[in-house]
């Protein structure tokens, strides 16, 4: 018991003698408490939730992937990227055998689309803005794959696609439709007919495009070798804003709410429908092996798959979230919105994956759905 007490005398001797050196501690212990909320008010770090493409492609030579972020502007005129590049608007280039970012550049809207050129040298990008009072600013923008420098840029436009040869690119404004040459960017030829086509389409030899008229939505064809409107598919009330045409060129797929529909290329008639199983609008692709067909669920970010050939369901993988937020601002009695239904799905050249733009861009097997690839900020 002695010792017990000697040595907690001891203890508490040290303490006093050590006095001043505990009261300098606690000083700066104390300042550091009153420094650090300053530090925190000082610089802000905002929540911005994790943001998914919205629009994805692949490269011809399937070294390359594309993904493209919607976002918002700095809300001025003329309009800027957002200066938070958590906020603004983004289009990808990344490497499939990495993983890693290739280029990046910052832009503002909803991204609708994005495709390859043929040859792999351009990557073209379709972008939805409108400013505050309602202008709409809607763009196609061409990027130069190797520098990543904006090549062109063809205002008011929302829709294109390039020519199987790469040497033309269809585009289509509010009022024209206009071929150009991919080259020198001279501008060839003007459809009257497939002005304002919200989607557009290159075969061999017919262009196709959803075109609104009075009586509802319609598919038209034009034939290329003669110039002329060749064919027109029944209106449909409800809009539906993607027109995909199948490697072979036989078959024509839309997306509807709930379900993908069929038709023939040479004479736009309903074949089949093949039904999602769940409430949320199709976005139909093929494969380019003319096995497969798909569709990614715009609502959920499920993708289901079947054999083209006999129409039965193959696959069907699910996502944990695979919904995305629009900025284009309308009114709600609008119908429609294009910007609800963009290009967030694809199949990649062998046809053995697919890509969807849920969780940053994610690279799945088709077979058994693992994840082969994850790109992403």
């Amino acid at each position: 018991m002695k010792k017990v007490r000697g040595l907690f005398l001891a203890i508490i001797l040290s303490i006093f003698a050590c006095r001043p050196l505990i009261r300098h501690l606690s000083l700066l212990l104390f300042a550091l408490c009153l420094a650090a909320p300053a530090v925190a008010v000082a610089q802000p770090a905002p929540f911005v939730p994790a943001r998914d493409p919205q629009a994805v492609a692949f490269a011809p030579g399937g070294s390359l992937i594309a993904t493209a972020v919607s976002g918002q502007s700095d809300g001025q005129f003329p309009p800027r990227p957002h200066p938070q590049v958590r906020k603004c608007a983004v289009v990808y280039l990344w490497d499939t055998n990495s993983g890693k970012r290739v280029w990046r550049q910052d832009s503002y809207g909803d991204f609708t689309e994005l495709k390859f050129s043929p040859d792999g040298s351009l990557l073209g990008a379709t972008r939805l803005y409108a400013s505050r009072d309602g202008v709409p600013l809607d763009e196609v923008r061409l990027f130069n794959i190797a520098s990543g420098q904006v090549e062109r840029v063809l205002d008011r436009c929302h829709a294109f696609d390039f020519s199987k040869d790469g040497k033309s690119m269809a585009v289509a404004s509010r009022t024209k439709c206009v071929i150009y040459d991919v080259a020198t960017g001279e501008r060839k030829q003007e459809i009257e007919e497939l002005g304002g086509a919200v989607s557009l389409t290159y075969g061999k030899t017919a262009l196709y495009g959803i075109v609104q008229l009075p009586a509802g939505y319609v598919i038209r064809k034009w034939d290329l070798a003669n110039n002329f409107l060749d064919l027109e598919s029944l209106p449909q009330s409800l809009p539906f804003y993607r027109v995909v045409l199948s490697p072979d060129e036989q078959q024509l797929a839309t997306g509807h709410e709930g379900v993908v529909l069929v038709r023939a290329a040479d004479t736009l008639q309903p074949l089949f429908q093949l039904p999602l199983g769940a409430r949320g609008r199709a976005s139909p692709i093929f494969s380019p092996d003319r096995k497969l067909i798909a569709a990614g669920n715009q609502a959920t970010g499920d993708v289901t798959i079947w054999d083209l050939e006999s129409r039965e369901e193959l696959h069907r993988y699910t996502v944990e979230k695979g919904s995305f937020r629009p900025f284009y601002s309308r009114s709600a009695d609008e119908l429609f919105r294009p910007e609800s239904d963009p290009q967030r799905f694809a199949f990649s050249l062998d046809s053995s994956a697919f890509l969807t733009g849920a969780f940053g861009g994610i690279l799945r097997a088709v077979n058994d759905g693992r994840e082969l690839l994850r790109v992403g900020e």
